[in-house]
């Protein structure tokens, strides 16, 4: 089990600073020190192990349908461990620093998804490298992961300022989710490519975003004591790869069903990025109801708030009247029962974890559907629980209109 895991590592990994979350937010504007699994000693300069490398190249374009890793051009040395095999010395504010974050958020990244599958991810690039390139810093709007690459430039905000993607979790942690997933769900062949397909590799990846931010203990102690438990509420955690304070590429948490997006029986390559990232929209709004509401149904069988509570928090959108009440009731709860309720979080963040691991390892890249995902959730979840929460990942698929692939 991660949770498990990431007490494992304490002590037996190497060290490493990571901002969770951007320093540009309130509340985390210092890193908090992760440690990954290779050992002490074992990671050399780059940063650089069996399974990745950092490469900091100087003047590279964007890697595109006509080039492809290794990179071959100049670069700089990457930091080197300090004398105890750890890179937590490093300056948050050198250049050294980024690729140390940039590697650091991958690893950590791999090694909590490989918890979730309890074993080796192998890369699906593996035919030709056995390594993961990592590019840290490329004079790019954007970020992307492709055949043995990830490679990060900087986002803009509305001031202007751009700020270096090799920091931001939120986006390493989505690239990372993409090398997942095409190493576990596969490649489908041109003619088996959908439009959900496309469309459930972005939501997948935001989901490994999410829940890996979960890992965090800096960032989970700041969730609670923000919405005291309450995460029907606009809240840290489902605004994804935030660019400043007031924006994100992305939200988790809205009330998009499959009837406001582009209709999926469009073949993928007459609809736009912005179309197939929108179809899948509804998917990540489904996972993340299926999260929240798991983590109240704990509460609620650990006595930690009544199941008034629970049900009131899901019908603020339509009474919104209620908020007030429904908040004032989550921080008595949470008042004296502050680990209680972290503990219930930590738990939801690996229920959902493992399902969508045993999601991943059944469903076919083929002509794949969001109806058939859901089904393959929902046996995923009768395996390890039997009938425990059925019911939530049944409605919350319906009410998204994925789920006709089974009845209520």
């Amino acid at each position: 089990m991660p949770l498990q895991q990431d007490k494992e590592l304490s002590g037996k990994g190497t060290r490493f600073k990571v901002f969770p979350q951007p320093r540009f937010l309130d509340g985390f504007e210092k890193p908090e020190v992760v440690w990954v699994s290779p050992p002490a000693g074992s990671i050399e300069q780059g940063p650089s192990d069996d399974r990745m490398a950092v490469i900091d190249a100087i003047d590279k374009k964007a890697y595109d349908d006509s080039s492809w890793p290794p990179y071959t051009g100049s670069t700089r040395p990457g930091p080197i461990p300090d004398a105890d095999g750890h890179f937590d010395y490093l300056d948050e504010k050198s250049r050294e620093f980024g690729a140390a974050h940039l590697y650091a958020v991958v690893r950590r990244v791999l090694d909590i998804w490989e918890g979730y599958f309890g074993r080796r991810i192998k890369w699906y690039f593996s035919d030709i490298e056995e390594r993961l390139e990592l590019i840290p810093y490329v004079d790019w709007n954007n970020a992307h992961a492709g055949y043995g690459f990830l490679e990060t430039g900087y986002g803009k905000a509305k001031t202007g300022k751009r700020h270096p993607y090799c920091l931001n979790f939120d986006v390493l942690a989505h690239e990372t989710g993409h090398m997942i997933v095409f190493s576990e769900v596969g490649i489908p062949h041109n003619h088996t490519l959908t439009a959900e397909y496309k469309a459930y590799h972005e939501s997948s990846s935001d989901m490994v975003a999410l829940l890996s931010l979960l890992h965090f203990e800096s960032f989970v102690n700041h969730l609670l004591q923000d919405t005291s438990g309450n995460l029907c509420a606009e809240n840290e955690l489902n605004r994804i790869a935030e660019l400043s304070e007031s924006e994100e590429i992305r939200k988790a948490s809205h009330g998009l069903r499959m009837r406001d997006v582009a209709n999926v029986s469009i073949p993928w390559n007459r609809l736009t990025q912005k179309q197939l990232h929108a179809i899948g929209e509804p998917m990540t709004g489904a996972m993340f109801d299926i999260l929240v509401e798991i983590f109240q149904e704990l509460l609620v069988e650990r006595s930690l708030i009544e199941r008034d509570l629970a049900d009131m928090s899901f019908r603020v959108p339509d009474e919104p009247r209620t908020a007030r009440t429904v908040q004032s009731g989550f921080d008595a709860a949470f008042r004296d029962n502050g680990e209680n309720f972290k503990a219930a979080l930590m738990d939801a963040r690996d229920i959902v974890g493992e399902r969508l691991a045993r999601t991943w390892e059944a469903i076919s890249p083929h002509d794949l559907t969001f109806p058939n995902v859901a089904v393959k959730f929902l046996s995923a979840d009768r395996a390890l629980t039997g009938t425990t929460y059925q019911d939530i990942v049944k409605e919350s698929f319906l009410w998204r209109e994925i789920g006709y692939g089974f009845s209520q």
